[in-house]
């Protein structure tokens, strides 16, 4: 129905571009060669985000009179955690998936190189698609439960508390190089212009252009 398929270990761009050609006049993001160069930048560009969290985190576990000890509900709740976290890094993938055209062909990869998941569609969108499909992840899955974490902390006992918080901050570390694509996309791209993907790097087109090129 959505189109997304989830297509196992990535080894080759010529996996993502399945012979299809570039249009000629796509402008190429002024971005690093590999992942590990998006996940450098967008770590720095994180830390406004990130730093507050755990500060806050800190405050607020500070203020409960909790104790944490070694027990079978702290070895359920570390259970858990790994569960929802897998459960978690691929939903961060759909919630890419899904902001893309319902007819459009998404494919899920895991680059065991880098230890990364990643969403690829080749469909082009408008600059400002591109950046709410980018950070959707990190809002959803990170920051907004991260808020209703803080506000609801109290209620949790210490196992759960710390579970539920760590997976905040994973959620939205997970997101640097979702951030480093907003920061090229913001910096790089005109306002009337689409955002592809081709391969492992993003373009940016103005005028129109013949979809069977891509």
């Amino acid at each position: 129905m959505f189109h997304i398929y989830i297509k196992g270990t990535f080894t080759d761009e010529s996996q993502l571009i399945q012979g299809k050609t570039l249009p000629k006049s796509a402008v190429p993001f002024r971005e690093g060669e590999t992942i590990h160069d998006a996940f450098q930048l967008g770590f720095l560009l994180s830390l406004p985000i990130m730093l507050p969290m755990v500060g806050l985190s800190i405050f607020r576990c500070s203020g409960l009179d909790k104790k944490l000890q070694f027990n079978s509900h702290m070895a359920a709740a570390v259970l858990v955690f790994f569960v929802l976290l897998k459960v978690l890094t691929y939903l961060h993938e759909f919630i890419h998936a899904l902001f893309y055209p319902v007819k459009a062909e998404k494919t899920v990869w895991k680059d065991a190189k880098q230890g990364a998941y990643f969403i690829y569609c080749d469909v082009p969108v408008t600059k400002c698609h591109f950046i709410m499909l980018s950070i959707a992840p990190s809002i959803l899955l990170g920051i907004v439960p991260f808020i209703a974490w803080y506000q609801l902390a109290p209620l949790f006992h210490v196992e759960w508390l710390l579970c539920f918080m760590a997976l905040t901050w994973i959620m939205t570390l997970m997101s640097i190089g979702d951030f480093a694509n907003v920061f090229h996309a913001i910096t790089q791209v005109p306002a009337n212009a689409k955002v592809l993907n081709y391969g492992l790097h993003s373009y940016w087109i103005k005028e129109r252009y013949n979809s069977d090129e891509l």
